[in-house]
């Protein structure tokens, strides 16, 4: 008897998911090509106004990769006088090791609190007695940090930017979306991300007009004109290419995220195994499910088991930024919930080509554990 090998249901492939665009991504190649403009240029000014326009903002700015996005934020706040040198910037110690290193590239203090579930809220900050300068939020798995966070913020006239690396198009309950609720927001387009390029690319979006100047020029090496640097700048600037693949995708985004919803609900519905623990169901409200998160035990032989019926998994992240090597100093720290939180995370498939049949499967084998 022949021995049938079940079909294997990666975490996440690439390739269909940009497949879909291949016809406009070659048209927007060739027509970049042509024009021989390979910095900036038409592609780069329709994308962020375009972007611009969907987050609700006044002002994008496109960079290099979702880090130099914060740190760009938080260097062009220092040069317009509304930081310090040396801040200490409050960040959840609930997150990806990005957002730290973006406030130290910006030669700033990160100072982390734990979380109470998953992402910053009023509570830790009302708690919190460690004085800080400023709030970086983290709309973490696309989930949006709430609006009580940026009205305690406004109370104690504290500036507050959020990575929202991984909360395209997400809506608050006023309607308002993702990069429109903080001071400045920061913004991934790594290829995994809801809306991905094909590299690294970022985008700044603000309201305020002299933090989106002051952005733009310490962008592009801190200069006011191509001879004349009036502050310390980086080089991060999003290519035309990846603004082509980007402005070819953007009008998919709301589709692409509807349908992560949709999956992340169902999960929700019937997912039933007391080993297997999900967030409370609060975790869908105002959130593109970028990640699905479940929190099991025994990680390892999970996702083994999973592997081993044709079910790829993820983890995010498996070591919180303050117990990294990286961060000795941050070592000594301690923070329960984020810890258990990276210790057993584990994440299930939820993109937008999975079919109907591919969740059921992820179920029953979920289920079946």
């Amino acid at each position: 008897m022949i021995e049938m090998t079940p079909p294997y249901t990666p975490y996440l492939d690439l390739k269909p998911l940009n497949d879909r665009f291949a016809q406009e991504d070659l048209v927007s190649f060739k027509e970049i090509h042509t024009s021989g403009r390979f910095i900036g240029g038409e592609y780069v000014d329709r994308f962020e106004k375009e972007f611009s326009t969907y987050c609700g903002t006044n002002h994008c700015i496109g960079t290099g990769n979702g880090l130099d996005a914060l740190t760009i934020i938080l260097k062009a706040d220092v040069a317009l006088g509304n930081l310090p040198q040396n801040a200490s910037i409050l960040v959840p110690a609930h997150t990806y090791i990005a957002t730290f290193l973006s406030i130290i590239h910006a030669g700033m203090q990160p100072v982390p609190v734990d979380v109470e579930e998953l992402t910053l809220t009023a509570g830790v900050l009302k708690n919190t007695t460690i004085s800080y300068d400023a709030i970086v939020a983290v709309d973490i798995y696309g989930k949006l940090v709430k609006d009580e966070v940026y009205a305690f913020a406004k109370d104690k006239s504290l500036p507050i930017y959020c990575d929202t690396a991984q909360s395209h198009g997400a809506v608050n309950n006023k309607g308002v979306k993702s990069g429109n609720l903080a001071r400045a927001s920061a913004f991934s387009f790594y290829p995994t991300k809801n809306l991905g390029a094909l590299g690294d690319a970022g985008a700044i979006t603000t309201n305020d007009f002299e933090l989106a100047a002051m952005c733009r020029k310490v962008a592009n090496y801190g200069r006011e004109s191509r001879f004349v640097n009036h502050v310390i700048g980086v080089n991060s600037r999003i290519d035309p290419l990846q603004a082509g693949f980007l402005l070819n995708r953007l009008p998919q985004l709301d589709v692409d995220n509807d349908r992560r919803v949709e999956i992340a609900s169902y999960y929700y519905q019937h997912i039933d195994n007391k080993k297997v623990k999900l967030l409370p169901v609060d975790f869908l409200n105002n959130c593109v499910s970028h990640v699905f998160p479940t929190y099991v035990d025994n990680r390892k032989v999970f996702m083994d088991y999973l592997d081993h019926i044709g079910i790829g998994t993820s983890i995010h992240y498996e070591i919180p930024p303050h117990q990294q090597v990286a961060f000795k100093e941050l070592n000594h720290l301690s923070f329960p919930v984020t810890e258990e939180l990276h210790r057993t995370e584990v994440s299930l498939p939820c993109h937008p080509l999975l079919s109907n049949g591919d969740v059921d499967r992820i179920i029953k084998a979920v289920n079946a554990y």
